[in-house]
């Protein structure tokens, strides 16, 4: 996100906050959307405009526009959520909305409305083509979206479950919403208005380990916002929306991780150097020489998959960094109100979390959400390093942007064994990886998954790191022997 001046941010701060509710049928909204609309619109004009000029004059002008605005917003947003509950009553599917919400002093204006549509026969399976029904639904949503001015703009983002592959389910997804978007532009909506986003599995608001979890992921989301500005916001809070974490996106029971070591992990047994696991010290990772990014390790041949890191099993009882997270809670910024249940697991009970940019129907024109290109310290492009029991890890390259924790480039992952013992330097051939990131108030989860599982031990890695430091706070590797999963110490520095 921008950085601006800390006397604008706290003028608007004192000004407006954004809160937001959910529930079926947004009671306020119903009740009060009138008032709550010319109440607050003043306020928060003159908040945004400021925001987003930083002209004190405009914010003024902002606040007079903003005034007349929120008295047709209101009813806006009540007259939407009043179609969407007829239409979810009509074709018997969930629908839950949102009512985004900007507070200024003890008054509130509605300035955008979310919609969560079950997707319950919409699709012909494995296919993003619209069924019959679907084609109906799809139609009435479209009826309901047209209701009131159509001065804001719609985004419309798919979902999947975690059934399959992650990147074929982001594409089909993003067909999927492309199509819905199609149909909106054809009952009159403006392309130009109009944006769709394949999200994939990434966004799991329900357990992808039973029947009615996959059905609860599995759905179109409907975004109406008040303008582009609150689109962005809402497009990178929700890439970075700790929430998500609260369910993983494994389709697999993760009631026995032994069980799900063999099934999905196995790989060829890990030579054990010593009879109980131990993990890596922290002398160990003082002490390293890492080669620098710009020359990567020598590869060499052999499998990568017998190594041991000296770790220990992983249990129930092993605690994920993800829940060491503490969601952001300062700025100017819509917040998306956190799903209920769950906890948040480690990366070895999760997939990498694949998404794709929201794009304009019109121009089919990528939506820019990150407005510089500075990186987080250290995460410009070097190479992070450290020792798990003797072995060199190193990640190169690492690249973060500090706006949002935004991955720009996924880095590859080298293994030097016996590094320290023998004084070996030549590592083992790059593994492929994906990773994610996950921004905290002060830290950032960067995660790390390793492709074709089944070449290799190494499963996925956990680095916590602190938003200002060059070094990670904790990290850990998890990797695989024939039958059981192990967690093991490791905290590189940035080279």
């Amino acid at each position: 996100m921008k950085e601006y001046p800390l006397r604008k941010i706290s003028l608007v701060a004192a000004v407006v906050t954004l809160t937001s509710s959910c529930a079926s049928m947004h009671q306020a909204g119903e009740d009060y959307g009138t008032a709550i609309g010319c109440v607050g619109g003043a306020a928060l004009g003159g908040g945004l405009t400021y925001l987003l000029t930083g002209d004190a004059k405009k914010a003024v002008v902002g606040g007079l526009i903003g005034g007349v605005a929120g008295c047709a917003a209101g009813n806006i947003w009540q007259n939407r959520e009043k179609a969407l509950a007829k239409i979810a009553a009509e074709e018997n599917i969930a629908i839950q909305t949102r009512t985004l919400e900007a507070q200024a002093k003890s008054s509130k204006q509605a300035v955008g409305l979310v919609a969560q549509v079950q997707d319950k026969g919409m699709f012909d399976t494995n296919s993003a083509q619209l069924s019959s029904d679907g084609l109906r639904q799809v139609r009435k949503l479209a009826a309901a979206m047209k209701e009131g001015d159509q001065g804001g703009v719609i985004l419309v983002v798919g979902h999947t479950d975690a059934t399959g592959n992650p990147q074929l389910n982001q594409h089909l997804s993003e067909q999927r919403a492309q199509n819905v978007g199609r149909v909106l532009e054809q009952a009159g909506l403006s392309g130009k208005n109009l944006y769709f986003q394949g999200a994939g599995s990434s966004r799991p608001v329900a357990d992808n380990a039973t029947n009615e979890g996959r059905a609860a992921n599995r759905r179109v989301e409907l975004a109406a916002l008040a303008s582009e500005a609150l689109l962005k916001q809402r497009l990178e809070q929700e890439g970075s929306n700790l929430a998500y974490l609260r369910y993983d996106t494994s389709n697999e029971n993760p009631k026995s991780v032994t069980a799900r070591s063999s099934s999905k992990k196995a790989s060829p047994a890990v030579t054990r150097k010593t009879s109980a696991p131990r993990p890596a010290t922290t002398t160990e990772t003082a002490s390293v020489e890492a080669p620098k990014a710009s020359t990567p390790p020598t590869r060499t041949s052999g499998p990568a998959a017998i190594v041991d890191f000296g770790g220990q099993p992983v249990s129930s009882s092993t605690a994920s960094l993800a829940a060491s997270l503490k969601p952001r809670s300062s700025g100017f910024s819509l917040i998306s109100e956190a799903h209920a249940g769950g906890v948040m697991k480690s990366c070895y009970s999760d997939n990498a979390r694949v998404s794709g940019q929201a794009k304009n129907l019109a121009s089919g024109k990528a939506v820019e959400t990150s407005e510089t290109k500075k990186y987080l310290p250290g995460m410009n492009g070097r190479a992070w390093a450290g020792l798990v029991n003797g072995h060199l890890v190193t990640l190169s390259p690492v690249r973060v942007l500090s706006d949002n924790a935004t991955v720009t480039e996924n880095p590859k992952v080298y293994i030097t064994r016996d590094y320290q013992a023998k004084h070996n330097r030549k590592a083992d051939a790059p593994l492929a990886a994906v990773a994610n990131a996950w921004e905290g108030e002060d830290s950032i989860l960067y995660r790390v998954y390793l492709q074709n599982e089944k070449q290799q031990a190494l499963s996925c890695i956990d680095l916590l790191v602190q938003k200002d430091a060059k070094k990670t706070q904790q990290g850990q590797l998890y990797y695989s022997d024939h039958n059981s999963p192990y967690q093991a110490a490791y905290a590189p520095v940035g080279l």
